[in-house]
């Protein structure tokens, strides 16, 4: 008995009325299966065949493709290209057929539903409306303009077909009909697409990335608005008004019972879970199975079905215990398995050749061409009028029209998605050309590193010994601040050299979308419950600042929450911002007591290595092995503080001995500085002319000639200082060098030592081969060690490094500066002349120092520099 179903219909279910063989589900195993009988026709195990292809094989294409840095969503629609009738059903037709038959798979497209209305609970929680309010004019300026030329576009678009036109009166209504929403969904930003985007290419806390979002949320509020009324509207001139008014009706009841009753249960959890503590297992899954009800309820009052799940996002507060836990329980299963099995489920119903072969009827495609096109030129043309540069405006509109997961997901909602029409395969086309095409394009035009670039020195070698002297320190625990403050606290801050400190808290962004810096200054508070944790680190600068405000101490705390992995534009940002001279980093590892390791972070590794190689000042890494009981104590005064600064030549040693230099103006510090020679230099000092010159046979380096006049001049200032001495040791190689700075550990309570030292250097070889961290430099390296048994804390500073931009055709290309801004000649003879010309300055330095150290050897004589 056959039952025809070609009468009934379906809403938005994928079945084309046909009759279908009875197919059974289980398998009976592949020992009771017929000869010939193919188990692939067992629903449950072709099923789970085409789960295992399209989730693999997805990752498998981008294992090859992330070498060309290409999006992950090209990967995944690329391997629903593959699977679809492109690929696998034209060269291998039978295997298809068994494989992905071509009757309607509601089971994955069910999956594939599920994962888009998990998806929108995500963004929804993720989503911080609170960004509104500290827009700036700019962002909401952009925003409006953001949201109205694709309403313009969608309103005012005139379509005059052909005479000689294909398209009969029937279809010529569907093609208005489809045009409409291809060419909104095209043209409208979303705010997810965009967050994805910049996290990708790592922009998300740049000040570009700040805007896009901003603009991009307020654009997300404006068209959410709009929809709900232009719905209300067509039902109410198409079809009936009283449907329509019931229709608005239930949405804003079911809207109101989301935002009352929804709301006030999810803050009764977040109440019942003490504060530090994570959300209980069996509240998380209440809530989750909340959020499916949601989905059925606002399906059954006539909404879309992502509207509920969307809005109880959005009643979660961003960064609270329970968005932490959804957010940990919901998507590792959403982004690993549910998203790319829905991106490439979606993908494989397009078919490339009949694409081509219908492209004279693929007016949809070209309408929304065209329309991206004219999106991008007015976007671009508004940012130019907000007075923003030429390559940060082209940046801007290829973000904030970046198109992915949303877009895609959307075609799932549609009919002819399914049935493979032509209007929604020039759709996906365009989704796949866009999304592999933008970000390469975007990280050609903008990167975030050049707006750090300068040619000023900041480092505290250069800096006036008469104006302030801005540091920025930056803590991701308590401890982490008491460690740098009570160091800073000997750096001699007076009335006429203070010292300026901005307190930067480091929070990791958990919950939400948005990165945020808080200026606690001004009384800004951040909308994300989480930020309450960086409180602890506030009341420690607060703190300090009360009790040291009379000495010349200038302190300001700021937040900043961002993801771990991207906080280093956050530290460069407000260095370059405040004009620091040093930042000061923790280490990323902590000890007790009793000299034992308790806590290893690889993410604050990489962190500190990623601020070495792009902060614009000075950077320090602070070693703190000293513990303190209590914010009441941590800064008791006490009688002196032992420095020592191991001084082995080179940019950063003097940075070093800078430090060492100004801390020494305290009268409670007693700096030591101890200077490395290896022996054979010791001999060729003393037959030269004692003033650092070399024998006859050797030659100097224009590193030596300058840390010989560092020396000197640190000498000379601090000659009638009694907390300061001069000392050298004579080293054969690096184990004497080891040797010699262990037995230094017990006498100090900080040592200070340079990064960098040449590659050559005797005192330091074969330290580097056993270095287990290189970016803490050779000695860093053993001082930094789990068997130093010391309490003593270590400094490991890196100077400045000057990046600068050189034209091609220039050989040695200096920007026109102000006076007070021009370089020095060791600044252009150091990054800016070739090898060629270096050479012959150097050697004509050479014999114009070694004319000088003789004549003044001749008229004064020589003393070998050593103890004082």
């Amino acid at each position: 008995m056959t039952t025809n179903y070609s009468a009934i219909t379906i809403h938005r279910l994928n079945l084309s009325g046909d009759c279908f063989d009875h197919v059974p589900v289980s398998s009976p195993g592949l020992w009771n299966m017929q000869y010939g009988e193919s188990i692939l026709k067992h629903n449950l195990v072709r099923l789970h065949l085409q789960l295992v292809i399209m989730i693999m094989l997805p990752r498998a294409l981008h294992s090859i493709l992330k070498l060309l840095r290409l999006p992950r969503i090209t990967s995944e629609m690329l391997a629903g290209y593959l699977i679809g009738p492109n690929v696998l059903h034209a060269l291998f037709p039978a295997a298809a057929a068994l494989l992905f038959p071509p009757m309607p798979n509601q089971a994955v497209a069910g999956l594939a539903k599920v994962g888009f209305i998990m998806f929108s609970f995500l963004n929804g929680v993720r989503m911080d409306p609170g960004l509104v309010k500290i827009s700036g004019k700019k962002a909401l300026a952009l925003g409006f303009a953001i949201f109205l030329y694709p309403f313009t576009m969608v309103h005012t678009c005139i379509i005059k077909f052909p005479p000689e036109s294909r398209f009969s009166d029937k279809d010529r209504m569907q093609f208005l009909k489809n045009t409409d929403i291809y060419l909104a969904l095209i043209t409208t930003s979303q705010f997810v697409g965009v967050n994805t985007v910049l996290m990708e290419l790592k922009l998300i806390n740049t000040q570009l990335g700040h805007l896009a979002l901003a603009s991009t949320l307020i654009s997300e509020l404006l068209r959410f608005a709009y929809s709900i009324f232009l719905g209300y509207l067509q039902i109410v001139f198409t079809i009936e008004s009283s449907l329509g008014t019931k229709m608005l009706m239930s949405s804003l009841f079911f809207a109101l019972m989301v935002f009352v009753v929804a709301k006030a249960m999810v803050l009764w959890l977040i109440k019942r879970t003490p504060t530090g503590k994570p959300m209980s297992e069996v509240h998380i899954n209440f809530v989750i199975g909340v959020l499916m009800t949601m989905s059925a309820t606002s399906d059954a009052f006539g909404v879309y079905y992502l509207f509920g799940p969307f809005l109880f996002g959005l009643v979660v507060p961003a960064g609270s215990p329970l968005a932490t836990g959804v957010i940990a329980k919901l998507e590792t299963v959403t982004n690993g398995l549910l998203l790319p099995l829905l991106l490439t489920f979606c993908s494989s119903t397009f078919d490339v050749f009949g694409f081509w072969k219908n492209f004279d009827m693929m007016m949809d495609f070209k309408v929304s061409a065209y329309g991206y096109g004219v999106k991008l030129v007015l976007t671009f043309l508004t940012c130019m009028a907000c007075r923003m540069g030429a390559r940060d405006a082209s940046a801007f509109s290829l973000i904030v029209n970046a198109k992915g997961v949303l877009e895609v997901a959307s075609f799932l909602s549609f009919s002819g998605l399914a049935a493979g029409e032509p209007d929604a395969n020039s759709a996906m086309l365009l989704i796949f050309v866009l999304t592999t095409a933008l970000q390469p394009l975007i990280r050609l035009l903008y990167d975030p590193s050049k707006q750090y670039v300068g040619y000023k020195r900041k480092s505290i070698q250069f800096a006036s010994h008469n104006t302030e002297l801005p540091v920025l320190t930056c803590a991701h625990k308590q401890e982490d601040a008491v460690a740098a403050l009570k160091m800073l606290e000997f750096w001699n801050p007076t009335r006429t050299s203070p010292l300026s400190i901005y307190g930067l808290c480091l929070q990791d962004l958990v919950g939400s979308f948005t990165p945020q810096i808080i200026n606690h200054q001004l009384g800004q508070k951040s909308s994300l419950t989480s930020s309450s944790a960086s409180q602890p680190i506030v009341d420690v600068f607060n703190y300090f600042k009360t009790e040291f405000r009379r000495v010349g101490v200038v302190v300001s705390a700021f937040t900043a929450i961002s993801p771990q992995k991207l906080m280093y534009e956050d530290i460069c940002w407000m260095s370059f911002d405040k004009a620091v001279c040093i930042v000061i980093v923790p280490f990323h590892k902590k000890w007790n007591p009793k000299g034992q390791l308790v806590h290893e972070s690889g993410e604050l590794r990489n962190l500190n290595i990623a601020v070495l190689d792009r902060a614009p000042c000075s950077v320090g890494i602070l070693i703190d092995r000293r513990t303190s009981h209590g914010v009441g104590s941590m800064f008791v005064s006490s009688p002196t503080y032992r420095v020592v600064v191991l001084f082995f030549g080179g940019a950063d040693d003097r940075e070093s001995m800078a430090i060492g230099g100004r801390m020494a103006g305290s009268p409670r510090v007693q700096l030591t500085v101890v200077r490395f020679r290896t022996c054979h230099l010791a001999v060729n000092e003393e037959e030269g002319d004692g003033f650092g010159g070399r024998g006859p046979g050797s030659e100097r380096s224009w590193d030596e000639v300058f840390d010989d006049e560092s020396l000197r001049i640190l000498r000379h200032e601090m000659a009638d200082a009694s907390n300061v001495r001069f000392l050298e040791e004579e080293v054969r190689d690096g184990s004497d060098t080891a040797q010699v700075v262990r037995s230094l550990k017990e006498d100090f309570d900080l040592m200070i030592v340079g990064r960098r030292h040449e590659e050559e250097m005797e005192a330091l070889s074969g330290l580097s081969e056993w270095a287990e961290l290189p970016e803490l430099g050779p000695v860093g390296d053993i001082l930094a060690g789990g068997d130093m048994g010391t309490a003593a804390s270590v400094l490991v500073v890196q100077q400045q490094i000057m990046k600068v931009f050189i034209k091609a055709r220039s050989l040695c290309y200096v920007p026109r500066r102000r006076k007070e801004q021009q370089l020095t000649s060791f600044d252009f003879i150091s990054h800016y002349s070739s090898g060629a010309v270096r050479r012959v300055i150097d050697d004509f330095l050479r014999r114009r120092q070694r004319a000088a150290n003789g004549a003044r050897a001749r008229a004064a004589g020589g003393s070998r520099w050593g103890e004082s």
